[in-house]
């Protein structure tokens, strides 16, 4: 008991003797939440100045290119290099097959339609009956070579759909199949023994073919009919019976039957139901697009042989005077317009055609040799067997990827046709042109004295009299490739910039966004008095934040950054609460900072990127005076024997007030400011 007492009594002692606040070192570690602001002022100057810059680049590259054009169209050797370009492209698009875009994308349709109707023949219902003078007309006819269920013809009437009156939604009538039919009969005579290229060139459209029709009339003598029809096997021709199949389709909608897995049902992966036209709407308009699109590259192959470059090349010893000596100008021209649609045709074709669903296109219209009862589906392009239904064998996905391979091994030629297209439209107007030349060169030389850096950029266009030019060309042009290079990367410069977009910022906009992060003080603190309840500090601090500002004309990220020194008057509310072995002080505090600031903006490569005459001001640091106040309070343990000192904890509360706004960028007018706005903090505090 006594030993107990003695305890007690030294304890006591001990923390009578205990200060909750000494003098000494001390640091501080926290978290902080706040809020920054985006102050922006706009005078539309970068905005004005890069819209300037824009239209002077675009003068400028026109210039340039119809000057280089007026050049060539007085030189003779320009003019014969693009006119055997032609010939050679125009070779290459109407005289060949494999390497053809044009070829190829004829093929593609013709391959696309027969294909469609193989896979879908067999099941379309035909027949039934037809009025005329108010009375039904029935019958029943069987067309040989094509691809019925299992079979190699097509009978139709009979079998049950003679109540059934043929039209829309309902069965094809005869007449309608016998049309479709003689145009099917067409096409694939024309492939017979050729699968892959019985399609001649497109230049040649002479060439003549055979085509046996043999059909069977079951309604009267049972005999097969035998029609033998002398046709034209051209791509226009063919063209045309493509488009009578699809015709005959899409004008009476015969019904299907879609009920997969019944006798004749579908078999095509597709969820519908009803006529041809409900069931393949997606296919049939693009395969029509497809059509039209094929049907286009022949009529402007007409055009390529029409206009071919084939006389003799203009010597290139003589002066040569667009005014006067370019009359074949117009045939040119024709002829480099005519290949430059068909390559823009041909590449529509491999877009139309991919419209089609991926497995609709693979499974049946490119697919052969489909696996069917230890047999296969398919037969090729021109043969009808009882293996040919219900897939297309028709080469659609070879020969897609023949028309892809042709269109991009065009591509230098592509290039060169189009050149060849604005020199041809420059001779056929070269009046005109030459006129439109020399008024660029005004607007530019208008455009530039605009400009606040005109001195610099004056010479980039120039003129001169040569009194050797051809008859007619008062003045040469022309343009310094370095100081256009420079208006070039300005305009990339101020069309990057932020401000660029003036239209979405009002004059003057403020937004605000959340700031978090940490901070860190180090320094000494002193007391004064017997009771120390008046106080000082001088410390050093770093402060992180991270803020996101938004706005309409651009979003950004900071970290921002503020380090410096501050000094604190402390005050004790309560001063040395005694606990069983601790005291207790909680106080207040209040002071200043003297710090720098500094922001790390995410838009800075936008906003610093123009290094030239109108290089920005940026700022990304400044001065910053803060408040800094709050409330804080204090535990001290007791001393450790031999020690000078008694550890002291405490937690503080306060708030840190920056003055002075970032003045991070100006130009022309236009100024970015940015400002923490205030951090409320929670720091952990250990002084010894």
């Amino acid at each position: 008991m006594k030993k107990k007492f003695l305890s007690l009594t030294l304890g006591s002692l001990l923390v009578s003797a205990l200060s909750a606040e000494e003098n000494g070192f001390f640091v501080s570690a926290g978290y902080q939440i706040g809020e920054s602001s985006q102050m922006v002022k706009n005078t539309k100057g970068i905005q004005e100045l890069s819209d300037s810059y824009e239209r002077l680049n675009n003068l400028l590259t026109n210039y340039s290119a119809l000057n280089t054009l007026i050049r060539q169209s007085a030189d003779p050797n320009a003019i014969n290099n693009a006119r055997t370009n032609l010939n050679a492209s125009a070779k290459n698009l109407i005289d060949d097959k494999k390497n053809s875009p044009a070829y190829q994308a004829v093929l593609l349709a013709l391959n696309a339609v027969v294909g469609f109707w193989n896979s879908i023949a067999w099941n379309v219902q035909c027949g039934g009956y037809t009025e005329a003078n108010g009375e039904q007309i029935k019958g029943s006819e069987t067309f040989n070579n094509q691809p019925g269920h299992s079979s190699d013809h097509i009978t139709c009437g009979g079998s049950g759909l003679d109540p059934y009156k043929a039209g829309i939604s309902g069965p094809l009538s005869i007449e309608n199949f016998k049309k479709l039919n003689e145009a099917y009969q067409i096409i694939q005579t024309a492939f017979k023994g050729n699968p892959k290229e019985g399609l001649p060139v497109l230049s040649n459209t002479n060439t003549t073919m055979e085509v046996k029709i043999i059909t069977k009339n079951n309604s009267s003598q049972n005999q097969n009919t035998n029609e033998t029809k002398n046709v034209t096997n051209n791509a226009h021709n063919l063209l045309t019976q493509a488009q009578t199949i699809m015709n005959v389709l899409t004008q009476n909608c015969p019904w299907v039957n879609n009920r997969e897995g019944e006798l004749g049902g579908a078999s095509w992966s597709i969820k519908k139901g009803g006529n041809v036209c409900e069931i393949f709407d997606t296919e049939i308009s693009a395969i029509q697009d497809v059509i039209k699109n094929a049907t286009i590259v022949v009529e402007q192959s007409k055009i390529v042989a029409a206009n071919s470059q084939n006389q003799h090349n203009l010597d290139t010893g003589k002066a040569f005077n667009p005014y006067k000596d370019a009359n074949f100008a117009q045939s040119m021209f024709a002829n480099a317009k005519a290949q430059a649609e068909i390559l823009n045709r041909a590449q529509q074709v491999v877009k139309d055609l991919e419209t089609i669903p991926q497995t609709f296109r693979d499974e049946f219209l490119a697919s052969c040799y489909k696996p069917y009862n230890g047999g296969t589906y398919g037969t090729p392009l021109g043969t009808v067997t009882k293996d040919t239904f219900a897939t297309g064998c028709a080469y659609v996905g070879e020969t897609l990827t023949s028309l892809k391979d042709s269109i991009a091994h065009f591509g230098d030629q592509a290039e060169q046709i189009h050149n060849a297209q604005n020199l041809a439209y420059t001779l056929a107007n070269f009046s005109g042109q030459y006129k439109k030349l020399g008024e660029h060169y005004d607007s530019i030389t208008a455009a530039l004295s605009s400009l606040p850096d005109a001195q610099s950029l004056q010479n980039v266009v120039s003129k001169k009299a040569n009194p050797n030019s051809p008859q007619g060309i008062q003045d040469n042009y022309y343009i310094d490739s370095n100081i256009h290079s420079q208006v070039q990367s300005r305009s990339q410069e101020l069309g990057s910039n932020p401000f660029r977009r003036a239209g979405l910022i009002a004059a003057s906009t403020t937004n605000n966004g959340a700031m978090n992060g940490i901070g860190f003080q180090v320094g000494y603190k002193q007391f004064f008095g017997k009771n120390k309840r008046w106080g000082a500090r001088y410390y050093g601090f770093v402060d992180y934040n991270h803020t996101y500002n938004k706005s309409q004309f651009f979003n950004s990220d900071s970290d921002v950054w503020t380090y410096g020194v501050g000094s604190d008057l402390l005050v004790n509310f309560i001063n040395d609460k005694a606990t069983k072995h601790n005291k207790i002080s909680f106080g207040a505090f209040g002071g200043i900072q003297l710090a720098g600031t500094s922001w790390l903006n995410s838009q800075y490569v936008n906003l610093a990127n123009v290094n030239n005459y109108y290089k920005a001001k940026i700022n990304t640091s400044n001065f910053q005076f803060l408040f800094n106040l709050g409330l804080r309070t204090n535990l001290a343990r007791n001393k450790r024997r031999g020690a000078d000192h008694s550890a002291q904890h405490g937690m503080e509360l306060g708030v840190k007030i920056p003055t002075i706004n970032t003045n991070y960028y100006s130009l022309l007018g236009t100024t970015l400011q940015y400002r923490r706005l205030y951090s409320v903090y929670l720091n952990y505090v250990f002084a010894y």
